[in-house]
């Protein structure tokens, strides 16, 4: 007997936006330094991701889920000490295999989740999904203006995402979103918050090869992605919704 499914979408989605934040914040501490900042940024993502992987385990029946999980499992003992093994703050360069670990594995794990057809679909997926791509390509963006060598180095152009693809692929899924959504008065305020603030990156994004700007990358699509969790959080309850505030 397969059995009922018991993964979600949601929770597999909300999980590989939890890697590719591991993977953001993994870059972000070698581009600033290894500031105590980020250290800890890195350290509650890692914490959240561990806790999407526990959700993952305990959620899976069936043998077709079990596998996935086993699969992911296998992979993420690999990611998690790779992710804690950015040596920047202490000796002011990490090793090319730990950059790499964390680089490929995270990539695996995403084709794997992206590949797994058995989950129970729910309303806000392609708001979770639009939250993750975006994380992926700020975690390509930080990968990049970490290394000198584009991320050649680690292997990371194996994986990379084009940013010439990315961007309006990114805008597709935000226009579909809105139109699906355009009767949650709360959802909708929040994508196009989110939309105003990808104004401000989208030509870095384009042109990142030509004055990065690591930090700005970094601090708007956290934002956007909090703003749509929020909303997710919120669209369905009958409490007072926010107005999300102002582009800071």
């Amino acid at each position: 007997m397969q059995g009922i499914a018991a993964i979600s979408n949601a929770e597999l989605e909300d999980f590989e936006l939890a890697l590719w934040k591991v993977r953001s914040d993994f870059h972000m501490l070698t581009v600033m330094v290894g500031s105590k900042t980020y250290i800890s940024n890195l350290d509650g993502a890692i914490s959240q991701a561990q806790s999407g992987m526990d959700t993952l385990r305990s959620a899976a029946e069936g043998s077709e889920e079990r596998k996935l999980v086993a699969d992911l499992t296998r992979q993420w003992d690999v990611f998690k000490p790779a992710a804690q093994g950015n040596t920047m703050a202490e000796q002011g360069f990490t090793r090319t295999y730990t950059i790499q670990d964390v680089n490929e594995t995270a990539a695996e794990m995403s084709r794997r989740i992206e590949a797994f057809t058995g989950a129970t679909e729910g309303e806000y997926d392609d708001v979770r999904a639009l939250s993750a791509y975006l994380q992926r390509m700020t975690s390509e963006y930080l990968n990049v203006a970490a290394d000198p060598a584009g991320g050649m180095a680690s292997g990371a152009d194996v994986n990379r995402i084009e940013f010439k693809d990315a961007v309006p692929n990114f805008e597709s899924m935000l226009a579909a979103a809105k139109k699906n959504h355009a009767g949650d008065e709360a959802l909708s305020r929040a994508l196009d918050q989110a939309g105003v603030k990808w104004m401000f990156i989208r030509e870095s994004m384009v042109k990142f090869y030509e004055d990065a700007v690591p930090y700005l990358i970094y601090r708007y699509t956290s934002q956007m992605v909090e703003t749509m969790s929020q909303a997710i959080q919120l669209a369905s309850t009958d409490v007072e919704k926010p107005s999300f505030g102002p582009v800071e």
